[in-house]
């Protein structure tokens, strides 16, 4: 199939199309399968300009409509929710966190450097533990996003596996056709 057409590139062109959008759809499936129908649109237009079987973008809408509205809405509303509430950071990651997690961090260095029990002696240890945790809040917000783009690309592979199917379909309905 054309790469233009793949259930991978148009899923991650819907999926980005989402997520320009994430707020506004976040209420209900319906304007999330609106969206979804305006962004094929010009998919459509495209794939019947170029003269090829129509049943193959047949089977490909029915495949990303089945799929992703309930696994985007389902990942898209906890990531929102999380969002909103700054991911779960203690104060958002403010200033105030900031220093406490700089100063908390120095003590823990600290204290590794003393105990007897704990073989380290290098002096500089603090240091680097004081400036880690300064960055902690942006860390733990990263992994939040991270997670997120893990579950899209999981909704992206699952698409693609289906490729496999929906060019079978396509050379065994066109096969007999011709």
């Amino acid at each position: 199939m054309i790469e233009a057409f793949t259930a991978r590139r148009l899923a991650t062109e819907i999926l980005a199309g989402l997520e320009r959008r994430r707020p506004s759809l976040l209420d209900d499936e319906a304007s999330v399968r609106a969206a979804m129908e305006a962004a094929l649109l010009p998919v459509r237009r495209e794939y019947a300009s170029r003269d090829l079987p129509a049943v193959y973008l047949t089977a490909l809408e029915q495949e990303l409509l089945a799929s992703i509205p309930t696994r985007w809405l389902d990942s898209a509303r906890q990531f929102t929710a999380d969002e909103r509430r700054h991911f779960g950071i203690w104060r958002g990651g403010d200033v105030i966190a900031r220093l406490s997690f700089l100063a908390v961090g120095a003590l823990v260095g600290a204290f590794i450097v003393w105990a007897p029990f704990i073989p380290i002696w290098e002096k500089w240890l603090p240091i680097p533990l004081a400036i880690a945790a300064w960055y902690l809040p942006d860390l733990q917000a990263s992994w939040h996003r991270r997670r997120y783009a893990r579950r899209l690309g999981e909704i992206v592979m699952s698409l693609e596996t289906a490729q496999a199917q929906l060019d079978r379909r396509l050379t065994h309905e066109v096969s007999f056709d011709d």
